[in-house]
């Protein structure tokens, strides 16, 4: 015979059934839909995570190509700042060598060759020959010499006002053209060269 406590167990075995099945279906919905929203949080934190990434990465890129174009602009100023300086040096070095040159013999042969040179290469008309005061004094004989060679260009003796280290140079009296054919002309015609010389060497280091 069943009692009424067999009833009250068996009724609450069934509650109890219930209420447990009725938990784990909701604890499955729950772990589902939890595990759903997981899911979505991590897209996000990745989508997250490579927009950090790619905006870090064009940050990095940023400031590198920052670095890299001062470095590139510090490099270019360091280079031109020792061209210019190695052109200097060599121009003054050339510069020492072309006076020491007007004091020694091979001087004398080296001015009248060119005054010789340049008188053969004008017209005939009357000119200016502009030397220096301490070449004419030394050379005065000789150039006249040059001069009766060469007595069709009419060619007068100036003594310079300026010092261009030695050589001649030559003006028509009209002031149409001149020739200069001084040491100093030679050395500003260098500046070209040197510099050249200077890139090349530069480039090789």
């Amino acid at each position: 015979m069943t009692t009424i406590e067999d009833k009250v167990s068996l009724f609450s075995k069934m509650i109890y059934d219930k209420v447990n099945e009725e938990k784990e279906g909701r604890l499955e919905v729950f772990s589902i839909e939890a595990e759903k929203r997981i899911n979505i949080e991590k897209a996000k934190i990745d989508v997250l995570r490579q927009s950090l990434k790619k905006e870090v990465t064009k940050k990095s890129n940023i400031k590198a190509n920052s670095i890299m174009a001062k470095e590139r602009l510090t490099k270019q100023r360091e280079m031109l700042f020792l061209k210019e300086k190695l052109i200097k040096e060599a121009l003054e070095n050339l510069q020492e060598k072309l006076v020491e040159f007007v004091a020694l013999p091979e001087y004398k042969p080296y001015f009248l060759s060119i005054l010789e040179k340049t008188l053969k290469e004008i017209n005939k008309g009357n000119y200016y020959i502009i030397v220096l005061k301490s070449d004419y004094e030394k050379f005065q004989s000789e150039i006249g010499v040059v001069q009766r060679d060469y007595s069709d260009r009419n060619a007068e003796i100036k003594i310079s006002e300026g010092d261009f280290i030695g050589g001649i140079v030559i003006k028509d009296i009209e002031g149409k053209f001149k020739i200069d054919n001084s040491l100093y002309s030679k050395l500003e015609e260098s500046k070209e060269i040197i510099g050249v010389r200077v890139m090349e060497m530069l480039a090789l280091e």
